[in-house]
């Protein structure tokens, strides 16, 4: 997987949209952890942590893996760095974003 498609990237802005969810990954940004610890790290209930958990996993944001009868959590560091990749393809070097528009207006008014 070295990039995400359009419907990939949909669904990682998607689950990003929600700040618990953002909040979820950031904590598992320090250390992986079980779904009960995140529940109340979160003060979220068991089903309302499974609800975002299933948006996460669906964005391939975490990896989930069960261990006896506890299931834990961690961060899909491969996802967070493709979505960056695409985000990061939209940088330029060519100033703020006000230079950027005058320069391209100036240009528009040197061709007229």
């Amino acid at each position: 997987m070295n990039e995400l498609s359009a419907t990939g990237l949909t669904e990682v802005f998607t689950a990003l949209a929600h700040h618990k969810r953002r909040d979820i990954l950031h904590g598992l940004s320090f250390r992986p952890a079980s779904v009960s610890q995140l529940a109340e790290e979160h003060d979220l209930s068991l089903p309302m942590i499974h609800k975002h958990l299933r948006s996460l996993e669906a964005a391939r944001l975490i990896h989930r893996r069960k261990a006896g009868r506890t299931n834990f959590v961690a961060l899909n560091t491969k996802t967070l760095a493709l979505t960056q990749n695409w985000i990061m393809q939209y940088h330029t070097e060519w100033g703020n974003d006000v230079e950027s528009l005058d320069n391209y207006i100036a240009g528009l008014e040197k061709l007229s």
